[in-house]
């Protein structure tokens, strides 16, 4: 079984098709096709299924694409500590980070940590939790930094608490909320929400705020899965919004959007490093987070 089968056989299940997926990896259609039939007979199985729309994967060939993302991951990882050994600054770091924290925290920790190693090169994508621990577990990045419950429990997973937060509501500058001195989160259910959410995350939070007090959510919402335009929905109406309380200590927001002075407990949503249990950091990626430790913290 070669490494190029298996990279063939996963950039195809994820491309959908066998041309894409040769397109993706800059190789011939045939080579591909070749390559996964090779796979195949080798293991005495098929690994697709083939039809006029596209293929996708068997069970037997998404046990071995699961499998193969892992094997990926530990040679990156591989050769980031090689790379270590030998005092080389270079290397690949992959982060998953909730929006917040892209906004806030994270620019400035890798800028400073390019600084000293400007060779390292970050893959960097947007995704809240749970949503991000699927990647996580098969290696697909290193690690993530999202808000989360205060208690996680994963036996699979390491949390690690890089910033203690809680959720807040929040409007626009000179909406008439800010002008009340005490809010309950009870005076909000009949309000006009924006929810960022993607896939079901946003909306979980959402729900839980308002259920920890027990409190049915509010009915009139409107979902964003995209966390500026949530923003910009908020600074140009009267819709308020749930935001990490972090998000103002750096001014991410500027002045157009503010929290509410709000009376009523909210639960905890910290922002954790999130990364695999049984397998260690490289040393790249451990050095990133001890920088990531000392940035001072502007986002949630």
């Amino acid at each position: 079984m070669k490494l190029s089968q298996l990279r063939n056989l996963v950039a195809v299940i994820e491309a959908g098709s066998v041309r894409q997926a040769a397109r993706n990896l800059n190789v011939s259609q045939s080579a591909v096709t070749k390559s996964i039939k090779q796979l195949e007979e080798l293991l005495g199985t098929e690994l697709l299924l083939r039809a006029s729309h596209g293929v996708s994967a068997t069970a037997a060939g998404d046990a071995l694409a699961r499998r193969a993302k892992v094997i990926e991951a530990e040679l990156r990882q591989a050769r980031n500590d090689i790379e270590a050994v030998q005092g080389a600054a270079t290397g690949e770091i992959r982060i998953v980070a909730s929006p917040t924290v892209m906004m806030g925290l994270l620019p400035k920790a890798i800028v400073n940590f390019k600084k000293a190693r400007p060779g390292v090169n970050f893959q960097i994508e947007e995704g809240l939790y749970p949503d991000v621990l699927p990647s996580i577990r098969t290696g697909d990045i290193d690690f993530a930094v999202c808000l989360v419950p205060e208690r996680p429990r994963d036996e699979d997973l390491n949390f690690d608490l890089l910033v203690r937060d809680q959720l807040t509501p929040a409007v626009r500058a000179g909406h008439p909320l800010t002008r009340v001195k005490k809010i309950a989160l009870e005076d909000l259910v009949d309000v006009g929400w924006v929810v960022y959410q993607r896939s079901r995350t946003g909306r979980d939070i959402f729900e839980q705020t308002f259920a920890l007090n027990d409190l049915e959510p509010p009915t009139n919402m409107t979902k964003s899965t995209s966390f500026a335009c949530t923003l910009a929905l908020v600074e140009q109406s009267d819709y308020v919004t749930l935001v990490p309380r972090k998000i103002f200590a750096g001014k991410i927001v500027g002045g157009a959007i503010t929290p509410l002075n709000l009376e009523t407990s909210m639960p905890a949503w910290n922002v954790m490093v999130i990364s695999r249990a049984k397998h260690a950091l490289s040393p790249l990626c451990a050095a990133f987070l001890e920088d990531l430790h000392r940035t001072e913290p502007s986002g949630g």
